[in-house]
């Protein structure tokens, strides 16, 4: 608290290689019980296994494709990928094919499944992608998640640019239209999660 009794700003800061392990630590943790990992990796002790593995690779990914923003105590952190990165490439997929194969194992169909769907409703103008937004569950409800995304949402503004994201949580709907996204599209993946495409206006 400070001086007022009123609560400090939650500082956020640019993780380097360095912070890694601390990121995947943030992603494994908040996505054990998001709805699509959940249907990726239906057995719960396998997600616990394997999310680790594959956000290791996701954050590593995200890293040289846009901007993380990460809270100071490693509670949470936002992984932004920037006008032009949006799509993965060809050879992004056939880098990471061996090293996915190994994260996920027998459930890779239903994650390129999942992954599939998500690429075909991308947008295809310049904006920021909110790629993912992550708060370690026992921080979550004390603003930490909500200064990482606030964080990345300042570097939206100084571009002068829209900013995309999907959520396959419903409950995620209120929280992002309270930061200025405005619900764009929904579309269910075949025999798997729904997902809700939201998108934030350029603040002029």
């Amino acid at each position: 608290m400070d001086v007022a009794g009123q609560r400090a700003p939650i500082e956020t800061i640019t993780p380097g290689w360095a912070d890694l392990p601390i990121l995947t630590d943030i992603l494994s943790a908040a996505f054990q019980t998001e709805p699509a990992f959940s249907f990726i990796i239906s057995n719960a002790n396998e997600r616990r296994r394997r999310l680790p593995r594959a956000f290791k690779i996701i954050a590593a990914h995200d890293m040289h494709k846009g901007q993380i923003f990460m809270t100071a105590g490693g509670e949470a952190a936002t992984m932004w990928r920037t006008p032009g990165t949006i799509q993965d490439t060809h050879w992004d997929a056939i880098k990471s094919a061996i090293p996915y194969l190994a994260a996920f194992g027998s459930t890779i169909e239903r994650g390129g499944r999942v992954a599939s769907s998500v690429a075909k409703h991308l947008p295809t103008e310049p904006c920021w992608y909110l790629h993912y937004a992550a708060c370690k569950p026992e921080f979550q409800g004390k603003g930490y998640g909500g200064a990482a995304i606030r964080a990345g949402l300042a570097a939206v503004d100084a571009a002068n640019s829209k900013a995309y994201l999907e959520t396959a949580d419903e409950a995620n709907l209120a929280i992002y239209r309270a930061l200025g996204f405005e619900l764009v599209k929904n579309w269910q993946v075949p025999r798997g999660p729904k997902f809700w495409g939201m998108m934030r206006p350029a603040q002029l």
